[in-house]
Protein backbone atom coordinates (compact mmCIF):
# COMPACT_ATOMS: atom_id res chain seq x y z
CA UNK A 1 0.00 0.00 0.00
CA UNK A 2 1.18 3.32 -0.61
CA UNK A 3 1.24 6.76 1.44
CA UNK A 4 -0.26 9.58 -0.28
CA UNK A 5 1.67 13.05 -0.01
CA UNK A 6 -0.65 14.45 2.59
CA UNK A 7 0.35 11.17 4.52
CA UNK A 8 4.15 11.81 3.90
CA UNK A 9 3.91 15.34 5.20
CA UNK A 10 2.12 14.15 8.23
CA UNK A 11 4.45 11.64 9.10
CA UNK A 12 7.98 13.95 8.43
CA UNK A 13 5.74 16.71 10.78
CA UNK A 14 5.04 13.97 13.65
CA UNK A 15 8.65 12.56 13.37
CA UNK A 16 9.95 16.17 13.90
CA UNK A 17 8.05 17.07 16.92
CA UNK A 18 8.07 13.57 18.41
CA UNK A 19 11.83 14.42 18.86
CA UNK A 20 13.29 12.28 15.60
CA UNK A 21 11.89 8.65 17.19
CA UNK A 22 10.25 7.08 14.24
CA UNK A 23 8.14 4.55 16.24
CA UNK A 24 6.09 7.17 18.22
CA UNK A 25 6.06 9.25 15.18
CA UNK A 26 4.23 6.13 13.52
CA UNK A 27 2.12 4.78 16.61
CA UNK A 28 0.74 8.92 16.47
CA UNK A 29 0.12 8.23 12.89
CA UNK A 30 -1.48 4.88 13.12
CA UNK A 31 -3.62 6.37 15.80
CA UNK A 32 -4.50 9.53 14.03
CA UNK A 33 -5.69 7.27 11.18
CA UNK A 34 -7.55 4.60 13.40
CA UNK A 35 -5.38 1.80 12.30
CA UNK A 36 -4.64 -1.60 14.79
CA UNK A 37 -1.76 -1.06 16.55
CA UNK A 38 1.04 -2.36 14.60
CA UNK A 39 -0.65 -3.12 11.30
CA UNK A 40 -0.42 0.36 8.61
CA UNK A 41 1.19 0.86 5.54
CA UNK A 42 4.55 2.00 6.47
CA UNK A 43 7.40 1.07 9.03
CA UNK A 44 9.98 2.56 10.76
CA UNK A 45 12.49 2.02 7.80
CA UNK A 46 10.26 3.22 5.08
CA UNK A 47 9.88 6.41 7.47
CA UNK A 48 12.98 6.93 7.91
CA UNK A 49 13.66 6.54 4.20
CA UNK A 50 11.12 8.87 3.48
CA UNK A 51 12.73 11.51 6.26
CA UNK A 52 16.04 10.83 4.35
CA UNK A 53 14.62 11.87 0.83
CA UNK A 54 12.58 15.21 1.87
CA UNK A 55 15.85 16.45 3.72
CA UNK A 56 17.36 15.34 0.94
CA UNK A 57 15.33 16.86 -1.97
CA UNK A 58 12.73 19.30 0.00
CA UNK A 59 10.03 17.29 -1.34
CA UNK A 60 8.28 14.39 -1.21
CA UNK A 61 7.15 14.43 -5.39
CA UNK A 62 8.82 11.04 -7.17
CA UNK A 63 12.26 12.78 -9.08
CA UNK A 64 11.64 12.97 -12.73
CA UNK A 65 14.37 11.08 -14.94
CA UNK A 66 13.51 7.80 -13.39
CA UNK A 67 11.40 6.55 -16.48
CA UNK A 68 12.75 5.16 -19.33
CA UNK A 69 15.11 7.03 -21.73
CA UNK A 70 14.11 8.64 -24.65
CA UNK A 71 15.56 7.52 -27.94
CA UNK A 72 17.53 10.13 -29.25
CA UNK A 73 16.55 11.80 -32.72
CA UNK A 74 19.77 11.48 -34.44
CA UNK A 75 18.80 7.53 -33.68
CA UNK A 76 15.49 7.70 -35.73
CA UNK A 77 16.77 9.49 -38.49
CA UNK A 78 19.34 6.51 -38.78
CA UNK A 79 16.90 4.09 -38.83
CA UNK A 80 14.74 5.83 -41.41
CA UNK A 81 17.19 6.43 -43.57
CA UNK A 82 18.37 2.98 -43.35
CA UNK A 83 14.58 1.70 -43.80
CA UNK A 84 14.63 3.59 -47.19
CA UNK A 85 17.83 2.17 -48.08
CA UNK A 86 16.91 -1.16 -47.71
CA UNK A 87 13.40 -0.89 -49.25
CA UNK A 88 15.38 0.83 -52.32
CA UNK A 89 17.41 -1.77 -52.96
CA UNK A 90 15.08 -4.41 -54.04
CA UNK A 91 12.06 -6.29 -53.90
CA UNK A 92 13.07 -7.97 -50.47
CA UNK A 93 11.58 -6.61 -47.41
CA UNK A 94 13.78 -5.09 -45.13
CA UNK A 95 13.54 -6.50 -41.67
CA UNK A 96 14.04 -4.83 -37.95
CA UNK A 97 16.63 -7.39 -36.80
CA UNK A 98 18.84 -6.41 -40.77
CA UNK A 99 18.63 -2.96 -39.41
CA UNK A 100 19.51 -2.84 -36.12
CA UNK A 101 22.74 -4.83 -37.43
CA UNK A 102 24.03 -2.75 -39.72
CA UNK A 103 23.52 0.41 -37.59
CA UNK A 104 24.87 -1.56 -34.44
CA UNK A 105 22.06 -0.79 -32.30
CA UNK A 106 19.45 -3.10 -30.11
CA UNK A 107 17.14 -4.40 -31.56
CA UNK A 108 14.55 -3.76 -29.48
CA UNK A 109 15.57 0.07 -29.79
CA UNK A 110 15.10 -0.30 -34.06
CA UNK A 111 11.61 -2.33 -32.94
CA UNK A 112 10.30 0.58 -30.80
CA UNK A 113 11.40 3.46 -33.52
CA UNK A 114 9.51 1.53 -36.26
CA UNK A 115 6.60 0.85 -34.11
CA UNK A 116 6.38 4.49 -33.33
CA UNK A 117 6.82 5.70 -36.83
CA UNK A 118 3.59 2.86 -37.90
CA UNK A 119 1.30 4.42 -34.80
CA UNK A 120 2.19 8.22 -36.09
CA UNK A 121 1.50 6.55 -40.26
CA UNK A 122 -1.71 5.53 -38.78
CA UNK A 123 -2.83 8.22 -36.89
CA UNK A 124 -2.02 11.07 -39.96
CA UNK A 125 -3.83 8.44 -42.54
CA UNK A 126 -7.14 8.66 -39.65
CA UNK A 127 -6.29 12.66 -39.36
CA UNK A 128 -6.25 12.69 -43.42
CA UNK A 129 -9.48 10.90 -43.76
CA UNK A 130 -11.32 13.00 -41.21
CA UNK A 131 -9.98 15.87 -42.88
CA UNK A 132 -10.93 14.84 -46.84
CA UNK A 133 -14.72 13.41 -45.53
CA UNK A 134 -15.40 17.31 -43.81
CA UNK A 135 -14.01 18.81 -47.01
CA UNK A 136 -16.00 16.39 -49.70
CA UNK A 137 -19.25 17.36 -46.91
CA UNK A 138 -18.62 21.19 -47.45
CA UNK A 139 -18.38 20.76 -51.11
CA UNK A 140 -21.68 18.69 -51.59
CA UNK A 141 -23.19 21.40 -49.36
CA UNK A 142 -21.96 24.36 -51.45
CA UNK A 143 -23.04 22.55 -54.25
CA UNK A 144 -26.63 21.95 -52.76
CA UNK A 145 -27.23 25.77 -52.34
CA UNK A 146 -25.78 26.68 -55.64
CA UNK A 147 -28.72 24.35 -56.90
Amino acid sequence: MTVSLKDCALLVKLFHKNNDCAPVALQKFRTLKGMKKGVGPMTVQGLLKIIQKFEKTCSFAVQSGRGRKRIDSTVVEEVATAVQEESSDGVQPCSAREIARTLDRPVRTVHKILRNILHLLSFLQTAMLAMCRSCFLLTCQKARLLL
